[in-house]
């Protein structure tokens, strides 16, 4: 079982989940890089991403793992065969699949355009109640880590997997409250038991 980091930029932040894990599996073929099969009638290759980012998000920390025996440079190869924005920064052997969807625990974000604002202040309300697509109402102060603004750009840190709270919408939060707009929203680290 290999494990490695990648990026999701340069265009590649609009691709779908499911169209970045078949450029993935393509990139691990031209690459030369056999992956184990699943068993059953139409079998797909044994690899295993992180949870997925809204599209046009873009990603410096995304986390996946691949079910093969490779023993080279991996990120070389990897890197050799990949589209662009798609590029391994670091990878790993591990001895069993790390299951990023669920192991990675919350993610780093950094963004512009947003108004000024009181940070403290914000952090400091014991809940901030917003209303989901459903109309169901929703505490999302406890998946909000941390929040800084440094000279307009606001590092963030938000839950993810079953305590997950997307960074444009909480992006689109702050706006409709203190106005501006974000820009440049770009994840930059994930952590996780496993990620490196």
């Amino acid at each position: 079982m290999l494990a490695f980091k990648y990026t999701k930029t340069d265009g590649a932040e609009y691709l779908s989940h499911l169209d970045l894990l078949r450029h993935i599996d393509r990139t691990l073929r031209r690459a030369g890089i056999e992956v184990a099969a699943s068993g059953g009638f139409h079998p797909h290759a044994k690899i295993y991403m992180n949870n997925p980012l809204g599209l046009g998000i873009k990603s410096v920390a995304e986390f996946c793992a691949a079910d093969c025996a490779f023993d080279g440079d991996f990120k070389e190869a990897f890197n050799a065969n990949s589209p662009k924005g798609v590029k391994c920064t670091a990878f790993r052997r591990v001895g069993e699949n790390p299951n990023y969807a669920y192991t990675i625990e919350r993610c780093e974000y950094t963004a512009a355009g947003i108004a000024p604002f009181d940070v403290e202040k914000y952090l400091s309300r014991k809940e901030i109640i917003v209303t989901d697509k459903r109309g169901r109402t929703v505490d999302i102060r406890t998946r909000i880590f941390s929040l800084t603004a440094d000279n307009g750009l606001l590092r963030f840190t938000l839950g993810c997997g079953a305590n997950n709270l997307r960074p444009d919408l909480f992006c689109e939060l702050l706006a409709e409250e203190f106005g501006g707009a974000a820009t440049g929203l770009i994840k930059t680290e994930s952590i996780g038991k496993f990620t490196f």
